[in-house]
């Protein structure tokens, strides 16, 4: 039997107080975007745009990318969807492989956030949000 841990690719981008991971496996696409959003959900054109630094309330995240922010296309969660699901980041700082074992559950005391996240990670000194795509884009879009 073996003992290797199973590891998932997620992209990371820094926010204001906190990192969030965003599994790659849920990623259609990555594409550079100068679209300043100030509320949670807007629609356009048959797209579903969801800003994260406003839904955490990390502000200063829109405000410190003068180079503009990535848009994270999500694949689709079903063939019928109608809206292209875009997540609204800051730059992608980096990607990186966790072990699944070791995204740890969030607590219950953090019930507001805690529907939007699958865990956390820990790094050293830098804990990681993980996101939930799929919880995420039923309790918004």
């Amino acid at each position: 039997m073996s003992n290797r841990k199973h590891s998932v690719k997620y992209f990371i981008c820094a926010l204001d107080t906190i990192s969030i991971g965003i599994p790659a496996e849920r990623t259609e696409r990555i594409i550079p975007v100068t679209r300043v959003q100030t509320v949670v959900y807007e629609t356009e054109g048959g797209e579903a745009f969801i800003s994260v630094p406003v839904l955490l309330r990390q502000k200063n995240s829109l405000r410190s990318q003068p180079e503009g922010m990535h848009g994270i296309v999500l694949k689709p969660d079903n063939a019928g969807a109608a809206l292209k699901t875009i997540l609204l980041t800051p730059r992608i700082d980096i990607d990186m492989e966790m072990p699944e074992e070791d995204i740890h559950s969030l607590p219950e005391a953090l019930v507001g956030l805690s529907r939007y996240f699958r865990g956390a990670y820990f790094t050293g000194e830098t804990v990681i949000l993980v996101l939930n795509t799929e919880k995420l884009t039923e309790a918004i879009v």
